[in-house]
């Protein structure tokens, strides 16, 4: 822009004043400046000759300035105009030396706290010479809420002007009061004037005879916000026709929080026996179950897939209280009451709900996790019911609760990392007790130490442990105790992972720390589970031939729940097989476990192994197994699983001493 154009100086605090007569012309400004305020519009005074450009109070405040903060120049106006339309604004105001006009222009401005304004400027010729302008006086005004609502309002039309277009249904957007802004040919026919001729007048001058049945249902819905859906209006038939029934529902129209009025969709349902078959068709096909009930939230209709997911049929629950039929209990078998039941409250409430977590029972029983919305049925603004309409939400609450249990695994893997890093693993003990002779030992068993000082099972963490990679650290740190405790010369067991057994550099670690703890390694067994062993044959048997290269022992641990192959005991250099729990606990009443374990001993017997039953509770169980020949018993009839601390105590050494001579004294019996 050519600066001798554009480079003006002035002054804001009398902007008028210094060029006719200063002083004398305030009081008169300062109610000019109130009423500009109030217009929100400011004025200006641009003389083209000495290029002075004069600012009201007011035009400071629409650029968010104080009056007289700045000498107002256009440059400076053109700098707040956003980029996009600066080079426009520039272009017009060239206007002024090129042709001698200035032309009215829109355009928006960031103001220095960064807000945007819309401002309109409208200019005039004040003096002039020769034909040639040499003083412009304008305002601007801020029409920034005038622009936004054009904008929305235009959106809202050209929505709602596409609904009419293409619909086959009646549409009226009515505004705060209930006068017909838009309303399509279809419901402008019903109403018996053309379109046009409706528009502006109020719902009840085009309709009087409506008003009475649509004017309340109107004021519900602009105060509360909530739709009120398929509401019948009958109107009286012209020329001895029958009546006209339409099914209406109306909405509470908003844009970006500023309430505009109510939409309104109006159906013909005169044709009943139509409508009834469209009604069926739409049912019968969808997916989801809908049902309806009456104000007693009795059963009057329900569509195939209702049926299909509860296994009623729509004859034997009608009539019947939907509630004491699918919806008296929740997901876990509690007792769901009726004074619970939001279904039942929208009968009373009238507002429509979403229930996102419920459950129904089915006709054989089993429940049925679902999602459902209830809507109240209403005509003449009375509720007269309610419409369900739900779906089975099985594979969502699947999704839901393994997404849960995905997040509580990775939190497991925190405080695993954290218990590791603080020392808070625990080793427990069970006493191996011998039953014809040999050597007592105890099994080490993990614990865990939670931060409010509780003892947590190896079944909350050690799944996680594995899964997630933290099994072969936790199982070094095992090995690592189960050394040192066996160098007080008391034998004892320790458990190894799936994963740590393919590892042959963990042999090496147990020689290192064995020589360091001068622990004598025939103190040392070592369990490996027959899933485990079953998984990688070729690991395990290198793993295991290893140990004993050492000089510890190898115990096969839950013998009998992988039945995979026997063909990798002979080649399997263990010394224990230990029974899986699961045959021992009932084996006193259990005539199958009894053949089992039997035959279990005999095969290990046949393979030079000795045995170990776990999980004895009583001395039936023990006697018993005494009669088989199992060499050692473990379990709660001997102790439950004590902290280590407990190990070094004498009276441990000397209470399994006293259990091995009982369990002895069984089979001289």
């Amino acid at each position: 822009m050519p600066t001798d154009f554009l480079v003006t100086t002035g002054t804001a605090s009398a902007p008028f004043g210094a060029r006719n007569g200063g002083a004398t012309q305030r009081p008169q400004r300062s109610v000019m400046d109130r009423a500009e305020q109030l217009a929100q519009a400011g004025s200006w005074d641009w003389n083209l000759s000495d290029n002075v450009l004069l600012w009201s109070d007011n035009m400071f405040r629409l650029f968010g300035l104080e009056p007289g903060e700045i000498t107002p120049t256009p440059e400076y106006v053109v700098g707040r105009i956003l980029p996009e339309e600066s080079q426009q604004v520039e272009r017009r105001l060239d206007l002024v030396k090129g042709t001698g006009t200035l032309p009215d222009v829109t355009y928006r401005i960031a103001r220095p706290d960064g807000t945007l304004r819309t401002l309109r400027s409208f200019s005039s010729i004040a003096e002039e010479r020769d034909g040639r302008p040499l003083r412009f006086v304008g305002s601007v005004q801020d029409i920034t809420e005038l622009a936004e609502s054009q904008r929305t309002t235009k959106e809202s039309l050209s929505l709602l002007e596409t609904l009419q277009s293409v619909a086959p249904v009646g549409f009226a957007f009515l505004d705060r009061e209930f006068r017909i802004v838009r309303i399509n040919e279809t419901l402008a026919e019903v109403n018996g004037a053309p379109a046009e001729e409706q528009i502006g007048r109020t719902v009840a001058e085009v309709v009087p005879d409506l008003w009475a049945q649509m004017g309340s249902v109107l004021r519900q819905v602009l105060k509360s916000g909530e739709p009120v859906v398929n509401v019948e209006i009958e109107r009286e038939g012209s020329e001895g026709r029958d009546p006209r029934i339409w099914l209406s529902s109306f909405y509470r129209v908003s844009s970006e929080g500023e309430l505009m009025g109510v939409g309104v969709i109006a159906v013909d349902v005169t044709q009943r026996e139509k409508a009834e078959r469209l009604r069926a068709a739409v049912m019968d096909t969808m997916l989801e179950g809908i049902y309806v009930v009456d104000t007693e939230g009795r059963l009057t209709f329900m569509n195939a897939a209702a049926s299909k997911l509860l296994g009623w049929s729509e004859e034997e629950l009608r009539g019947k209280s939907m509630h004491a039929a699918v919806h008296f209990q929740n997901g876990d078998g509690s007792p769901h009451l009726e004074a619970d039941c939001e279904m039942l409250k929208v009968l009373s409430g009238g507002r429509a709900i979403q229930m996102v977590h419920e459950s129904y029972t089915r006709k054989d029983g089993t429940v049925c996790p679902v999602s459902c919305s209830v809507t109240p049925l209403m005509r003449d603004t009375s509720t007269r019911g309610v419409v369900v309409v739900f779906r089975d939400a099985t594979a969502e609450q699947e999704e839901d609760d393994q997404v849960k249990e995905e997040l509580d695994k990775l939190a497991w893997v925190g405080r695993i990392r954290d218990a590791l890093d603080q020392d808070r693993m625990k080793l427990f003990s069970q006493p191996i007790v011998p039953l014809n002779g040999g050597r007592p030992s105890q099994e080490l068993l993990l614990r865990m130490v939670g931060t409010g000082g509780e003892i947590i099972a190896p079944g909350s963490f050690l799944p996680v442990a594995e899964r997630y990679g933290l099994i072969a650290e936790i199982d070094r740190w095992v090995i690592g105790e189960a050394i040192r405790l066996a160098g007080s010369g008391q034998c004892f067991a320790a458990n190894l992972s799936a994963e740590s057994i393919g590892h042959l550099d963990l042999l090496s670690l147990i020689e290192q720390k064995l020589r360091d703890a001068n622990t004598d390694p025939s103190n040392l067994v070592f369990e490996i589970t027959e899933t485990a062993l079953v998984a990688n044959v070729e690991a395990a048997t290198a793993f295991a031939n290893g140990l004993i290269e050492i000089g510890c022992k190898v115990a096969l641990d839950d013998f009998g729940t992988g039945f995979g192959s026997f063909t990798y005991l002979k080649n399997l250099p263990i010394t224990y097989m230990k029974i899986d729990i699961n045959f021992v606990l009932d084996l006193a009443t259990n005539q199958a476990n009894q053949h089992i374990v039997e035959a279990i001993v005999g095969l290990a017997h046949n393979f030079g192994y000795q045995t170990i039953a776990e999980g004895v509770e009583d001395a039936e169980t023990l006697a018993l197994l005494e009669d088989y020949g199992v060499d050692y018993a473990q379990g709660f009839h001997f102790g439950q699983p004590a902290s280590f601390e407990s190990i070094a105590d004498p009276k441990m050494s000397s209470q399994i001493t006293d259990w091995s001579r009982a369990a002895i004294g069984i089979n001289e019996r």
